[in-house]
């Protein structure tokens, strides 16, 4: 496919102090000021080969996804430039800057990304309209018009990711294992990190609560992130929708595909019984390609239930 790079630039007075405006895009939260509906929020853990690497819950058209981006340059005071790290390779800068001028400071916002060359044309007409809204509102929330985007992720965006209905036709996969440890030490081993960096330990880069949500409760979304083998990075959120403490966990894949996978603990003798269970809409495919769908998700439940029980034992 023929590509073609498209560049886009706009700017805005504003009439507040460059200290302010720059206080403002110099952290994730400036991305979330973007038009339509986001939360960013840094990854709180170093990750060799990036700089600030931070995610960004997006909601658009057909789906929720979570972006992965990282700080490719910073002048302080002056510019940051933000990289799209996203799996699969995306090829997308978002510059952020700032000028002083008499009575406030120019912001400025450039955009630069590789796109199919046949659909030039349609990108530089969204991202001029994107970058001016984007400049619009970043002037509101320095000025005071708008209010300064928040820490945790707020309200409308927590209902955006709350989880949805599965339809009544569904195929599911299980996996199952007996723990030589307590019920109670094996309900920690599942909220905790150290069981994501024991499924895969080559790719795991990070895993917590996104800011902003219940920990360890309805509603709490669980972020983990993965390095991919081109030094891209995969973020995957769920969202918990049913708990039952210390007995049951119900939690959804927020964005496709649409996964809800049950944690469900019975104490037996000598240890603990854990069972996980995959369900998700019936595909509309051929018998085969749906059987090889199952049987792939139920290796990774057989997976994450050994990690589950390795973490457990070991605690």
């Amino acid at each position: 496919m023929l590509e073609a790079t498209l560049r886009v630039t706009c700017e805005q007075n504003v009439d507040a102090a460059p200290e302010r405006v720059w206080s403002l895009l110099a952290v994730p939260a400036a991305l979330a000021v973007a038009p339509g509906r986001r939360f960013a929020f840094p990854v709180p853990s170093e990750v060799p080969g990036t700089d600030r690497l931070c995610c960004m819950i997006v909601s658009a058209r057909e789906n929720v996804h979570c972006a992965v981006v990282d700080v490719r340059e910073e002048i302080p005071s002056q510019l940051i430039c933000w990289q799209v790290r996203s799996a699969p390779a995306r090829k997308e800068t978002l510059t952020l800057s700032v000028r002083p001028r008499p009575g406030g400071c120019t912001l400025g916002i450039a955009v630069s990304e590789v796109v199919p060359r046949s659909f030039k044309g349609s990108y530089q007409q969204y991202w001029r309209r994107t970058t001016g809204d984007w400049a619009r509102r970043l002037q509101s929330v320095a000025e005071g018009d708008m209010p300064w985007p928040p820490d945790g992720m707020p309200a409308e965006m927590r209902e955006v990711c709350a989880g949805f209905e599965l339809p009544e036709n569904t195929e599911q996969a299980s996996a199952s294992t007996e723990i030589k440890a307590d019920a109670d030490v094996v309900w920690a081993t599942l909220w905790s990190a150290d069981a994501d960096r024991l499924i895969d330990p080559e790719t795991f880069v990070w895993a917590g609560t996104v800011p902003g949500t219940p920990p360890r409760a309805v509603g709490e979304l669980r972020c983990s992130v993965t390095r991919q083998a081109d030094d891209r990075f995969t973020a995957v959120v769920h969202v918990v929708t049913e708990l039952a403490e210390g007995r049951r966990l119900v939690m959804q894949r927020i964005g496709s595909p649409d996964t809800e996978i049950t944690h469900l603990i019975t104490p037996v003798p000598g240890g603990t019984r854990l069972q996980l269970t995959a369900r998700w809409p019936a595909l509309a495919v051929r018998k085969a390609v749906a059987t090889r769908a199952a049987d792939t998700i139920a290796e990774d439940l057989r997976a994450r239930a050994e990690a589950y029980k390795e973490s457990a034992e070991k605690a």
